[in-house]
């Protein structure tokens, strides 16, 4: 390292962390601080909101009960109950929610929407607990009111001040994730375009090693070349590196064996970039399969969608929702009767898990001569087989309510890609490569193609090209807290969208 000068390939730092005008890689080289410490830093921030939040949600539940009641009031044990539960479900909610990620608490606009997603998903879950078990009618409602906008206000409050500390740290460079790269190829490359589009502000690239520096580098890459791997490990144990991307083809087999013993005497993360067939798919996991290291790239997610904890969410919220609206079923039901002849129930052969057959159930809004057409056409504006009734229930989606009936009994879930007829199917299988793919989980009543305005009719390719697509990403990005988001998106959006008729 004795012919290495650090400030001869790394830029300054700027004061105010701007881009060069250029946009070349000399706008992520960022002269480096004494030592790292965003590996410290982030931490402390996520444990200091965590311990905040908690505190917030105590104070805030104590306050209701001495604004409503007065300070000489005497609070109960059934009251202090309900303030720790409180505390407990709406936390558990954030964490659900994704709302202490690293990732998350770098961005104001991230940290308010978890916020909105946690605290009223945690806020929904007391209000229905407490009014089916009957222990709500306990408490006043001036004081659950009271805490409840305090709890909001008071955990708004924390984000703010929060976003501000980030923001000082950031100035300072507290923040800052350093890496280095070895491999001055087309790879390294991608991945330093890659994180300047991505805008990852506090990913900071050191430079770049390779032992053969007499072959052809990247004309961008050359200027940041740091030296050869032999003195990588001295630079360092001599610099704050935080993380090593080896970009190193695979095919190199021994050359990355013999680098990766190397890097495994310095206390740095090691990440491997691998072959660039792997780039293609969105989401990947690495897993043992006895013993042997194997990357899985698509349907990781489909053992959970079939397994216990998506089967649990389904019946669980199918069976309050069904003790919920029964009212409204039997309201309908009479509705659909006495508007037009014909069955109140719509039922139809649809496709499901793996391509089963299966009878989804629907309460009927077209005149019964057309619905039991043997030739399916999907609904359009105006469309004359609509019935008055029939043009309300599917405006307001209340002719999908017996779903519910499906998801209890398990044809269905409450969130999936949404099944279509047999014949639309069939057709669009033939034109669409991975159509047949949304059949891998359980169809749902509602999905996240229709949050994002894939909804109704599908009358061009494009258009069912689109829905296939978030159908895909939410089958490989599943989880509980993505299907908290939907149903709450589903609830203020869906329900009254325009391309529903």
């Amino acid at each position: 390292m004795n012919n290495f000068d650090p400030a001869a390939t790394v830029g300054k730092h700027d004061k105010h962390r701007s881009r060069d005008a250029s946009g070349e890689l000399g706008s992520l080289l960022k002269k480096s601080s004494a030592q790292s410490s965003a590996r410290y830093w982030l931490p402390f921030f996520i444990n200091l909101l965590k311990v905040s939040d908690v505190v917030v949600l105590l104070l805030a539940g104590f306050g209701g009960f001495f604004v409503r009641f007065g300070l000489d009031a005497k609070l109960t044990t059934a009251g202090h109950l309900f303030i720790y539960l409180s505390t407990l479900v709406i936390i558990v909610s954030l964490h659900c929610a994704q709302a202490y990620r690293e990732r998350e608490i770098l961005s104001l606009n991230s940290l308010l929407g978890k916020l909105g997603l946690g605290f009223f998903s945690g806020l929904s879950l007391i209000m229905i607990v407490g009014y089916l078990s009957g222990t709500l009618s306990e408490y006043s409602r001036v004081w659950v009111a009271t805490s409840a906008c305090a709890w909001f206000v008071l955990l708004l409050a924390n984000r703010l001040i929060l976003t501000r500390l980030i923001y000082r740290a950031r100035m300072a460079n507290l923040l800052d994730e350093s890496i280095i790269i070895v491999g001055a190829n087309e790879r390294a490359e991608l991945i330093v375009n890659a994180i300047r589009r991505s805008g990852h502000a506090n990913i900071r690239v050191l430079g770049v090693f390779d032992d053969r520096v007499e072959r052809g580098i990247p004309s961008s890459l050359r200027p940041h070349m740091l030296g050869s791997t032999c003195t990588m490990l001295d630079y360092i144990r001599t610099n704050p590196v935080d993380r090593v991307v080896v970009a190193l083809p695979w095919l190199a087999t021994e050359r990355v064996e013999a680098l990766l013993k190397k890097l495994r005497t310095v206390p740095v993360r090691i990440d491997l970039v691998p072959n660039n067939v792997v780039w293609q798919f969105p989401s990947i996991n690495m897993e043992r399969l006895a013993g042997v290291p194997v990357l899985t790239i698509a349907n990781s997610r489909i053992g959970e969608q079939m397994g216990r904890l998506k089967r649990a969410e389904d019946l669980v919220i199918s069976s309050i929702l069904l003790a919920l609206v029964s009212p409204v079923l039997a309201i309908i039901a009479l509705a659909v009767k006495l508007d037009s002849p014909g069955p109140v129930i719509f039922k139809q052969r649809r496709h499901g898990f793996n391509n089963h057959e299966f009878e989804v159930w629907k309460f009927r809004s077209m005149k019964f001569d057309d619905c039991a057409s043997a030739d399916v056409k999907q609904a359009t504006r105006f469309d004359s087989r609509v019935t008055r009734v029939g043009g309300f229930l599917r405006r307001s989606s209340l002719d999908e309510l017996p779903q519910l009936f499906n998801v209890f009994f398990g044809h269905m879930s409450i969130v999936g890609p949404r099944p279509h007829a047999i014949k639309h199917n069939l057709e669009f299988g033939a034109i669409i490569s991975e159509y047949y793919a949304r059949h891998n989980v359980k169809p749902g009543i509602t999905g996240w193609a229709q949050v994002n305005g894939f909804r109704g009719e599908t009358d061009t390719l494009d258009k069912m090209q689109r829905r296939v697509e978030h159908d895909l990403h939410y089958i490989e990005h599943w989880s509980l807290t993505l299907d908290l988001k939907i149903l709450v998106m589903t609830a203020f959006s869906v329900w009254f969208h325009k391309t529903a008729y």
